[in-house]
């Protein structure tokens, strides 16, 4: 649902006790918190982070400002406009070679689901889609960790939030694209193959991001380790609930099915 029609007979239904909760299914950053400023606004209870999280958990320019503020580790990164570039490539590429490193990532600051990101092996290749990316959005170019493991951490509540087990992203390659996704090339193991104090180290990360981008209800952590040391890549404040998601194997793990997951949310939301 989406447009002023929609808002409409939504606030109608809500108003006539037809509707008790909502559960948003807008795809975009534009769409999620315009649909959540709707909501918050009329009172409405809703699954989900909220307009403020989404604002800054959808932005990953502002979500890795707000996370090194906190003093949480992130990867090495440079934010990139068309303007920027035009001025100052020269340095830009500079810092690349002495601070990120190739190969490394360009992603798109608004992107999601693994879409809008670029694995650029060599400056050759960084120049050639640089230029074209930045002409439609600004970036981050973002150092690779590599080799390392990838992890997804659901986190649930408000005032007290939980971590549930991390859930280890099990990759056929080095870089994981949008494609690989689609077409299934990824596997989901629980519990993470990692040491129980590595486990630790991650849930407080993921529960410590949580917090930082003043989500409510839900989030899930996308983190790297390398040896002792756990990234955080970015926060989902949008996890999906297909069957066959992190979120739900997480929920599983600790005998929960989506009905239990879901009584969960509603009751953190009242």
């Amino acid at each position: 649902m989406y447009g002023s029609r929609e808002f409409s007979r939504l606030l109608r239904d809500y108003q006539a006790g037809r509707i008790q909760v909502v559960l948003k299914n807008a795809y975009g950053r534009r769409n999620e918190i315009e649909w959540e400023n709707f909501l918050e606004k009329n009172k409405i209870p809703f699954f989900g982070s909220g307009s403020r999280a989404t604002k800054q958990g959808t932005d990953k320019n502002l979500a890795k400002i707000k996370f090194r503020q906190a003093g949480l580790t992130v990867a090495s990164s440079i934010t990139v406009d068309v303007k920027k570039w035009r001025l100052f490539s020269k340095k830009i590429l500079l810092d690349i070679d002495k601070k990120i490193k190739y190969p490394c990532l360009v992603k798109d600051v608004a992107g999601t689901d693994s879409r809008g990101i670029y694995f650029i092996e060599n400056k050759p290749k960084l120049l050639s889609i640089l230029p074209r990316v930045l002409k439609r959005r600004q970036v981050i170019i973002e150092e690779f960790i590599n080799p390392a493991q990838e992890v997804t951490c659901l986190v649930v509540g408000n005032s007290k939030p939980r971590a549930y087990e991390p859930v280890e992203i099990v990759k056929n390659s080095n870089f994981l694209s949008a494609g690989d996704k689609d077409r299934g090339r990824l596997g989901l193991k629980i519990p993470a193959r990692l040491p129980l104090k590595t486990i630790a180290k991650i849930k407080q990360l993921a529960i410590s991001a949580h917090r930082v981008l003043n989500c409510r209800t839900f989030s899930r952590a996308d983190i790297m380790i390398q040896g002792n040391k756990a990234y955080l890549i970015e926060v989902d404040v949008h996890p999906g609930f297909r069957l066959s998601s992190p979120t739900l194997l997480s929920a599983k793990f600790i005998g929960q099915n989506p009905d239990d997951l879901f009584l969960k949310f509603y009751k953190s939301i009242l």
